[in-house]
């Protein structure tokens, strides 16, 4: 008895789940057929029709001339029949008898949907180019806003380092330079979000290997600022080291080194790119350990050498 009740709990959810799925995959196979395909469907559909009305005439169900009354005995007719049907264009040259009415409006109301998929088809093909548009210009927007947000960020830096040089920086300034390191976090997932690949998916933008380059070797260079102020700050005895600081250094170097593993594995980078700033990223953050287990009594969250 429980069981059965268990299996009538569990059969809305499997059907609302099997029809989401059919759904889906209608949606996505209909949206991969081109105007050509849907064309092609259309057009052999109707002319089926027509081998159907010259191989299934009989006496009590056939075409005949408006004109003349004769039947229609030519296949080329019955054709031209389907095809004048299908497109209720009823040029009333050829007319139905028998049953062979009931077909007509059949294929009328067919006819017509398939044209309504074949006029859908086209105006999806004009909207398909213009997102396609929209949606290149919006990604080559949010590459240079992650660009931009990477420059501020060494913007930030230098001008702690320059403080720090001058002697003018507030110990309140070198502890809260996790905030700088917050938005890193941030742009460094955002970053690498966008060098997912979307298998399946029907809107799928690959970066070029070029902004990739760029974007790289614009996430090495903050690495390397952040690492001249944390070997100045060690040298002029600033208290930098706080729990979240170390944290979230942590978690940026994690987030870096794994984006360089990914786009290693899927060879979106040529050697040479790869390897340079691969030997780079790993001098900094060896440089970056280095400098942090010097005060290791103030280190609470050790940051490791993820390269």
């Amino acid at each position: 008895m429980l069981h059965r009740v268990v299996a009538a709990m569990k059969r809305p959810h499997l059907e609302t789940l099997f029809n989401d799925i059919t759904e889906k995959g209608i949606n996505r196979w209909f949206s991969r057929l081109t105007f050509f395909n849907i064309f092609l469907v259309w057009t052999t559909i109707i002319a089926i029709f027509g081998v159907v009305y010259f191989y299934a005439a009989n006496e009590h169900a056939h075409l005949i001339y408006s004109a003349n009354k004769a039947p229609v005995d030519n296949l080329m007719d019955n054709v031209y029949f389907s095809f004048i049907t299908a497109t209720s264009t009823g040029f009333g040259d050829i007319i139905p008898v028998g049953f062979f009415k009931a077909v007509a409006i059949a294929e009328v109301i067919f006819g017509l949907l398939l044209l309504a998929f074949v006029t859908s088809k086209l105006i999806s093909i004009k909207q398909d180019i213009i997102l396609s548009e929209i949606y290149e210009i919006s990604f080559n927007e949010k590459i240079n806003r992650l660009r931009s947000s990477l420059m501020v960020f060494r913007q930030n830096i230098n001008r702690l380092i320059a403080r720090t040089e001058e002697g003018n920086i507030h110990k309140r300034e070198a502890q809260d330079i996790y905030l700088y390191l917050s938005t890193l976090e941030d742009t460094l997932t955002e970053i690498d979000s966008i060098t997912e690949s979307r298998e399946g998916s029907m809107f799928k933008k690959v970066i070029d290997p070029i902004n990739l380059e760029i974007l790289l070797n614009s996430i090495t260079q903050s690495w390397e600022r952040l690492e001249e102020f944390i070997a100045l700050a060690d040298q002029k005895s600033l208290e930098w080291r706080r729990e979240v600081t170390l944290l979230l250094l942590h978690k940026c170097a994690e987030i870096t080194s794994n984006l360089l593993i990914k786009l290693n594995q899927g060879k979106s980078l040529n050697e040479r790119a790869a390897s340079d700033i691969g030997v780079r990223q790993k001098k900094i953050f060896s440089a970056i350990e280095a400098a942090m287990k010097r005060d290791a009594a103030k280190q609470s969250a050790p940051i490791s050498n993820p390269l």
